[in-house]
């Protein structure tokens, strides 16, 4: 027994180690962690900023992912499996989860996993912290019956190598992370890679460049780093570039943002944002959203007529279009103009409309890319 023990677990141990690897190999390790364990399946959980981040669980339906995010399953006041969630590499099982049903306030996972054939099993937690919890389970149905000592002994084995194989994906991605802005850095470019936190997980040495000048020179301060994170020195700039980052991580392709100086005699910057593609075997570490910023002076006064065709604006559209194109605050530009903020905004409806655009920022975005 002992030298089939070791074999089974030798084999797990190698499964999971390859997993970061091989095509394919994460569901292969959790097919044999099944199996070795005597379970129907095997689960990797990723749950973050109170949401699910990946449920991996091969040779599943669809339809149970579904429902899964349906009944807000990664919720501990739902899912009884995730309101016993103990503490890295401590082994849980049934003894664990009929005390954690008994405080459920919902029977909706429980009919949930009893249709989807996996009532029994045990669980351990990975990786905890960061806003982050990588847990580990072994489902097994009523036909499996409870689990046994030798099952969770080879589960709290099988951990152990999952937890490497996790970290090993995890440096990966960071590893990934400095390539991609290393590649940056050979040909000059501004890059920021932003993570699913909105935090910048690398950037490249020009980034560096932009977000150090608080000289008045170049981007005079334009772009910052605050606690981690990209901002723009002029409040309004920043609120357009968070509702930009925010719609990238949410989804949106491809955007384009217009940063004015933060001072005088400093040029701007225009920010294309770019959403990056999921991996198969995304555990939340990977970058989500990357930034490329240039330097940028303002549009010349002269440009107006080529945007009024474009567009087909009046000659005062126009110019409220390029001004604001060019990074200038609305009370600057009904200032300038001798006009009230309230005339100002009914203009930019105006223009907005007749752009075909939603929002101010998108006016900005077709601006820069029709004229620079």
């Amino acid at each position: 027994m002992d030298s089939l023990f070791a074999r089974e677990a030798g084999e797990v141990e190698n499964a999971f180690l390859a997993a970061p690897f091989e095509e394919d190999g994460w569901n292969a390790a959790l097919r044999l962690f099944a199996r070795r364990t005597g379970s129907s399946r095997a689960q990797l959980l990723g749950l973050g900023d109170d949401a699910t981040l990946f449920n991996f669980m091969p040779d599943i339906d669809a339809a149970y992912q579904r429902e899964f995010l349906e009944i807000e399953g990664w919720r501990p006041e739902v899912n009884w499996r995730v309101a016993a969630s103990g503490r890295p590499l401590e082994i849980l099982s049934e003894a664990h989860y009929d005390i954690a049903r008994q405080h459920s306030g919902t029977d909706d996972y429980e009919e949930h996993i009893r249709r989807w054939d996996g009532v029994h099993g045990c669980q351990t937690v990975l990786v905890e912290g960061d806003g982050l919890l990588v847990g580990l389970a072994a489902l097994r149905s009523e036909r499996d019956g409870r689990t046994g000592r030798r099952d969770r002994k080879l589960f709290a084995a099988g951990a152990t190598h999952a937890l490497a194989a996790v970290r090993m994906q995890q440096a990966m991605a960071r590893r990934g992370a400095a390539m991609t802005v290393g590649a940056f850095d050979a040909i000059g470019v501004a890059a920021f890679l932003i993570d699913r936190h909105g935090a910048v997980a690398a950037l490249s040495g020009a980034a560096e460049a932009i977000v150090g000048d608080r000289a008045g020179g170049g981007a005079g301060g334009a772009l910052g780093l605050r606690r981690g994170r990209l901002g723009a020195a002029r409040r309004d700039a920043d609120a357009a570039l968070q509702a930009a980052l925010g719609r990238a991580l949410n989804g949106e392709a491809m955007q384009q943002q217009w940063i004015g100086p933060a001072q005088e005699g400093g040029d701007g910057l225009l920010c294309d944002l770019f959403r990056l593609p999921r991996r198969e075997w995304d555990f939340g570490f990977d970058p989500r959203v990357l930034v490329v910023a240039r330097r940028a002076a303002d549009i010349p006064a002269m440009r107006i007529v080529p945007l009024r065709a474009a567009l087909g604006l009046t000659e005062a559209e126009a110019e409220i279009a390029l001004r604001l194109a060019n990074g200038e605050a609305r009370e600057d530009i009904a200032a300038g103009r001798g006009t009230s903020t309230q005339t100002l905004g009914t203009q930019i409806k105006s223009i907005l409309r007749k752009s075909d655009v939603a929002r101010e920022a998108e006016l900005t975005a077709l601006v820069n890319r029709l004229l620079r």
